[in-house]
């Protein structure tokens, strides 16, 4: 337990200019690709950033747990998109390829409207910055103020776009790391670090439950 408490502190010494460009790529990731596996690999990435931009202003204790509660997040994520898409495929009578072959298939094809999401992209960094600016978030720092305005639009963005549940989901799972990067910043405390991870799990159970039925109803 301390090795992982040692290496949680370790992420406050990252420089916060790296992390917001992760960020920034890890939300186009989420944004721009239209295959489930870049979406997946884009929400740890994002989870990785949002537990160094933690490190900065909370115990490491408590970012050990958001960062547990970000791996288990992705973990539900992935075996959703993966059984998804078999279903899919099955119902269109395709050949179920294997797990490591249907991973790495073409893993970051973009989605038909990418310039559409490329803009939104950049207007969610428009805004943010805007924010940030002209209505700072209190008793945060400005690195914190603009990475919760970037991740809250972001997620307004990518749930309004989307068409089906495993989308949505994620847009929700993004607008609620913004606000746990606030509020955590504001309560660090592992009670509210639980609450609020227990409400993302839940989340992610919903869309494991809406997203598995659909492609199943395809084959009736």
């Amino acid at each position: 337990m301390e090795t992982f408490i040692r290496w949680v502190e370790r992420l406050a010494t990252v420089a916060t200019t790296p992390a917001l460009i992760g960020l920034v790529l890890a939300l186009g990731v989420v944004l721009v690709a239209r295959r489930w596996p870049a979406q997946v690999v884009g929400m740890a990435v994002m989870y990785a950033v949002v537990g160094v931009l933690h490190a900065r202003v909370i115990r490491p204790e408590v970012v050990l747990v958001k960062l547990l509660v970000g791996a288990v997040v992705c973990l539900a994520l992935a075996a959703t998109g993966g059984s998804a898409a078999v279903s899919s495929r099955n119902g269109e009578g395709e050949e179920r390829p294997s797990g490591r072959r249907g991973f790495f298939r073409r893993p970051f094809r973009l989605a038909d409207d990418t310039p559409l999401r490329g803009g939104a992209l950049l207007a969610a960094l428009v805004i943010a910055y805007a924010g940030s600016q002209r209505f700072p978030l209190p008793q945060v720092p400005l690195f914190i103020s603009l990475s919760c305005y970037l991740l809250a639009v972001v997620g307004l963005f990518l749930s309004g776009m989307a068409e089906e549940p495993l989308p949505v989901g994620l847009g929700l799972l993004v607008f609620l790391n913004g606000f746990d990067l606030f509020f955590g910043a504001l309560e660090p405390s592992l009670v509210v670090a639980g609450l609020l991870g227990m409400v993302q799990l839940l989340v992610t159970l919903a869309v494991a439950y809406l997203a598995l039925p659909r492609e199943e109803e395809g084959e009736t």
